[in-house]
């Protein structure tokens, strides 16, 4: 199902919007549609992002985290005789 939405925009951008959906061979509510999408989908991702930083943050507050030292040791045992296993989460 479609529906209409209506915007009030002043002439210049909605004659310079119109020829930039021409150039590219499309309408303005074509162009307008994408626009829609695309921002939706920039702002979902953005919460998306957030919100596993939030939790990414509530993770180390409660000390589950691993060193970077212990990492990079881990890193530089690849491949070795003497390689170790990854380290574990405090």
């Amino acid at each position: 199902m479609q529906e209409t939405i209506r915007a009030r925009v002043d002439t210049a951008l909605k004659n310079k919007f119109e020829a930039i959906a021409k150039s590219q061979g499309k309408n303005s509510s074509h162009l307008l549609r994408e626009f829609m999408v695309d921002f939706i989908n920039r702002h979902e991702e953005r919460e998306k992002r957030r919100t596993e930083t939030l939790l990414a943050i509530e993770s180390i507050e409660a000390g589950r985290y691993i060193d970077g030292e212990e990492v990079f040791a881990w890193l530089d045992s690849w491949g070795s005789e003497t390689e170790s296993d990854a380290p574990e989460c405090g």
